[in-house]
């Protein structure tokens, strides 16, 4: 190659730098080390490239579960972007990684290294995240805990310091089934406990949602409104917390305090998130059903159908409201439209109805949906 054909092809790839970090905004830059002795231990053994792809997985389990904020992109260490992969054809890697680290943001970043202390396998979780915090923890196997299994826990390990919220709100649906939510809400409450003390947070707003959604699945509803609504004194801009304080004023038979806060959030800032705007009016539509009016939440439950088509919680609830008036013919054919939505519904893990129903009768307990996203039930 010529010097002027050097030359041009390096600028192209220093160049290429700032289009390498808006492709990868968002990527967590993962890497596996092994200890040799490790494989001694383990029998049979399994190679570096498998655990990387087992730690990988597991980040892009979290990272990929429907929520309402953007998904990160998992790519391990010797994943090059089109700059360095240029860079290094051309012989000038080292300066156009310097340019990288002066000039442009480090991505997340998460390591594993598994190695051998007093004949028994530890994992140390390290890692940088873009806000340039640093952290390092040292995992120690459960009792007959299997390597594959101890690596994708640590790599739920370098999830809850890269994005606690959403390892959180992985956790809660994980468990959702079993009912164990302590390790969500240990890391809900210790990422609080790091924010600064200021009356308005969208962090802290986030974490105090997730509990009150805890607090429904431990049939709780008066501790979860509390929490719902110190969300919205955090976030007085997040639609989530008041839809979830609303399911909480059904619950506890308050409708006219949930059909309030559902016109203020539909009336004065409604969500620009189709099926957030959906669930607003479905909500309002379940307090006008608690408050025996049918011909009301009937109007409401066909805006929220216009907002969304496929919800299968909206399509239930005109479904009891046809059953309310005595229609049984029309409730049946909407209870069909429900089943037959659930292949398309989508809900998210921070909205309490994806979870549980819109209790509107009078002294209703709290009763699960059936009518769980397919990503959530498939968490083992």
């Amino acid at each position: 190659m010529d010097f002027f054909s050097f030359a041009y092809a390096a600028l192209i790839a220093i160049s290429l730098l700032g289009v390498d970090a808006i492709v990868h905004a968002g990527t967590v830059v993962t890497e596996v080390v092994v200890a040799p002795q490790i494989n001694k231990l383990n029998t049979p053994s399994v190679d570096t490239a498998t655990l990387q792809s087992e730690f990988d997985g597991q980040l892009n389990a979290i990272a990929t579960m429907p929520s309402l904020s953007a998904p990160a992109i998992i790519r391990s260490s010797n994943e090059n972007g089109v700059a360095i992969s240029l860079a290094k054809a051309v012989n000038v890697e080292p300066l156009a990684r310097a340019l990288q680290s002066e000039f442009v943001a480090d991505p997340d970043s998460a390591r594993l290294a598994l190695f051998v202390e007093g004949g028994e396998v530890r994992g140390l979780v390290t890692g940088r995240s873009r806000k340039g915090l640093d952290f390092r923890e040292v995992v120690i196997p459960n009792k007959d805990e299997h390597l594959v299994d101890f690596v994708r826990r640590c790599a739920v390990v370098g999830g809850s310091r890269l994005a606690p919220h959403r390892t959180a709100l992985y956790l809660l649906a994980k468990h959702a089934g079993d009912g164990d939510f302590q390790a969500a809400v240990d890391l809900a409450e210790r990422s609080k406990a790091m924010l600064a003390p200021t009356p308005l947070s969208a962090d802290r707003a986030l974490f105090d949602n997730l509990i009150g959604i805890v607090r429904l699945f431990r049939n709780d509803p008066k501790a979860a409104r509390q929490s719902f609504d110190a969300a919205i004194a955090a976030d007085p801009t997040s639609a989530v917390p008041a839809l979830n304080a609303a399911f909480t004023d059904i619950q506890l038979d308050d409708y006219r305090k949930a059909a309030d806060r559902m016109r203020q959030l539909v009336e004065v800032t409604p969500p620009r998130n189709a099926v957030l705007l959906s669930t607003a009016y479905t909500t309002w539509a379940a307090a006008r059903l608690g408050m025996r009016d049918p011909a009301g939440a009937e109007r409401l439950l066909k805006q929220a159908l216009e907002v969304y088509p496929d919800s299968s919680t909206a399509y239930a609830l005109w479904a009891d409201t046809k059953k309310a008036t005595g229609d049984q013919a029309g409730a049946e054919a909407l209870h069909q439209k429900a089943l037959a939505a659930t292949g398309t519904f989508e809900n998210y893990p921070e909205i309490a109805t994806l979870y549980f129903q819109l209790a509107w009768q009078d002294g209703a307990p709290i009763r699960r949906s059936t009518f769980d996203n397919p990503e959530i039930a498939s968490f083992h």
